[in-house]
C-alpha cells in the first residue's frame, strides 16, 4: 500500500517538475541548442517512467505481504541528514556542510575504515568545489571558511 501511494506521489512530483521546467525564461538563450530546461525535463521523464513502473509493480504484487526491512532506519537517518544538510548549506557554506554531510552519511552506512572515511569526506567535496568553481565557473554557497 505504501509503495503504491509513494509511487503515485513521485509521478505527481515528476509532472510538476516537468511543468515547472517549461516555465523557464529562455528569451536570452535563443536557438543555440539545449536550454536550461533540458536537464530538468530529462530527470522528470526518467522519474516518471521509474515511478510508473513501481506503481504498476506494486499493483500487481498487492496480494503479496511486504517484508519489513530492518535497514529502513538507516534510510531515514540519511534522509534526516540530507534535510539538515539542505538547511546548513546556505548558512555555513557548501564546503563545510558537504564535508560534514559526507562524513555523517559514510558513518551511517558503516564503512569499515575511519581513515578512508575522513579522507573521502574531505577530498571529494574539495574536488567538486574546485571543479565547479574553476572548470564550470559556477559559484557555490559560501560560508564560514570558503
Amino acid at each position: 500500500m505504501l509503495e503504491t501511494v509513494f509511487s503515485a506521489f513521485l509521478c505527481i512530483v515528476s509532472a510538476f517538475i516537468f511543468y515547472s521546467s517549461t516555465q523557464f525564461n529562455m528569451a536570452f538563450i535563443g536557438n543555440s541548442g539545449l536550454g536550461p530546461d533540458f536537464f530538468p525535463k530529462v530527470i522528470a521523464v526518467i522519474l516518471f517512467m521509474l515511478s510508473a513502473m513501481l506503481f504498476v509493480g506494486s499493483i500487481k504484487n498487492k496480494d503479496k505481504k511486504s517484508i519489513y526491512n530492518p535497514n529502513m532506519k538507516y534510510t531515514f537517518m540519511v534522509i534526516f541528514a540530507f534535510a539538515v544538510y539542505i538547511f546548513l548549506i546556505d548558512r555555513i557554506g557548501y564546503l563545510v556542510s558537504t564535508v560534514i554531510f559526507a562524513f555523517v552519511v559514510i558513518t551511517i552506512l558503516k564503512s569499515k575504515s575511519k581513515i578512508l572515511n575522513i579522507i573521502f569526506a574531505i577530498a571529494f567535496p574539495i574536488a567538486l568545489y574546485l571543479l565547479f568553481t574553476y572548470a564550470f565557473k559556477v559559484s557555490l554557497p559560501t560560508g564560514l571558511f570558503i
